[in-house]
């Protein structure tokens, strides 16, 4: 039997025998679907391209002299208020502790001159003022 005579039987994907010697190609038009495959990496590229953008603007080298601008206000601690002054940390955790007994809620900030600001909330600043009363405001 010549092999161009020979049946391959059919091909399960499109019902057709393959003959030897055309070498079993498909040569069907390729559905419009198919344009994802190179669509896809496109839209990849783009999304990584953006990123780079936003990094590179976020971690720009002049981002300081931006933060100056934008922070060179006075100091603001939202909702509280500065109840004492003290130079040392020791002296502000006793100022702490002196609030705390008294049921007063406070925390410490350092100011840009080192000295440390004792902060309580905006309501309760004339009870620790007065109760801090000897301390530096």
């Amino acid at each position: 039997m010549p092999s161009s005579t020979r049946d391959f039987g059919p091909v399960p994907w499109s019902g057709k025998k393959l003959r030897p010697g055309l070498g079993g190609c498909d040569t069907e038009a390729v559905p419009l679907g198919a344009s994802m495959y190179v669509l896809g990496p496109v839209i990849a590229f783009v999304v990584v391209a953006g990123l780079a953008l936003a990094l590179r603007w976020t971690f720009r080298s002049d981002l300081s002299r931006s933060q100056k601008e934008i922070f060179s206000g006075p100091e603001d601690y939202g909702l509280l208020r500065v109840a004492g002054t003290v130079d040392g940390e020791a002296e502000a955790r006793i100022m702490q502790s002196l609030l705390s007994q008294a049921g007063i809620r406070s925390t410490v900030a350092t100011a840009h001159n080192g000295r440390i600001r004792v902060l309580v909330f905006e309501h309760e600043l004339e009870a620790a003022r007065r109760l801090v009363g000897g301390w530096a405001i």
